[in-house]
């Protein structure tokens, strides 16, 4: 129970095969209440809150689209109300659009730099403010993606943005050091999400066996294994850590080398 007494706030938790729901499950199984948000489906929402105040922790749905700067401000607005302080933010709300480079469409471009930049500044910005104001600290853990360190086809836009993320997190790890706020960004590989389910190579069992196949420890990430990621950032583990990255891809990053 490394996090009892803290309340943390995941983006992107809304959908129980999410890698944002594995981060909440997470942190509340080490004792932090959570603040859940997504952008759609409130029930479902309110039913992933639900199932933590099951389970004895102080849960709250807060749907708000990341994207949107006065819909983010108000959501933390309303979880330092109800829950009395923010400790750990998981910035991990994020979307992607496969389309080859020349087919890209402004929509689709709009969509992804919007959520998986711009997203992540407005949480980012607004956990920071509320930390500083608590004065005693706090964790910001963003998901970025293995595809910050790798390239795939199909994907340039979204892999940039996920890049970004190592320039973004080192900065922000110096400007809020004195704050005694550490950022890091935790690098899932593949992940068998709702999310992926749609991508181009898993439309079959033949093709999710290939996958399986080419990351070195034969299988994909489960969600929990995300969360627990975080976990070590968000709790004492992760004390003299800031500005770093974790890849957690059972060795896919390196997978091209293997036998």
């Amino acid at each position: 129970m490394r996090l009892q007494g803290k309340v943390a706030l995941v983006t992107g938790a809304g959908d129980s095969r999410s890698i944002g729901w594995g981060i909440a499950q997470a942190l509340a199984d080490e004792g932090a209440d959570v603040v859940i948000n997504d952008a759609v489906q409130p029930e479902r929402l309110e039913q992933r809150a639900a199932e933590l105040r099951s389970q004895g922790h102080r849960a709250l749905a807060a749907l708000a689209d990341v994207s949107q700067p006065e819909q983010v401000e108000a959501m933390f607005e309303r979880a330092v109300a109800e829950m009395g302080r923010i400790d750990i933010v998981a910035s991990n709300a994020g979307v992607i659009r496969w389309e080859h480079f020349l087919d890209i469409t402004p929509k689709n471009l709009r969509l992804i730099v919007n959520v998986n930049i711009k997203g992540n500044v407005y949480v980012c910005r607004a956990a920071a403010q509320r930390m500083i104001a608590q004065g005693d600290g706090g964790r910001i853990v963003i998901t970025s993606s293995v595809q910050a360190d790798m390239q795939f086809p199909l994907a340039p836009i979204y892999g940039a943005t996920k890049h970004a993320m190592h320039i973004f997190v080192g900065c922000l790890a110096l400007e809020l050091a004195p704050h005694n706020i550490t950022v890091n960004h935790i690098g899932p590989g593949w992940v068998q999400t709702t999310l992926n389910d749609v991508a181009p190579g898993q439309q079959s069992a033949e093709e999710i066996e290939a996958n399986r196949q080419s990351v070195p420890l034969k299988r994909a990430g489960l969600t929990s294994e995300m969360g627990r990621a975080v976990t070590y950032y968000a709790s004492s583990d992760g004390n003299y850590v800031t500005g770093t990255f974790l890849r957690v891809d059972g060795g896919l990053g390196i997978g091209k080398y293997s036998y």
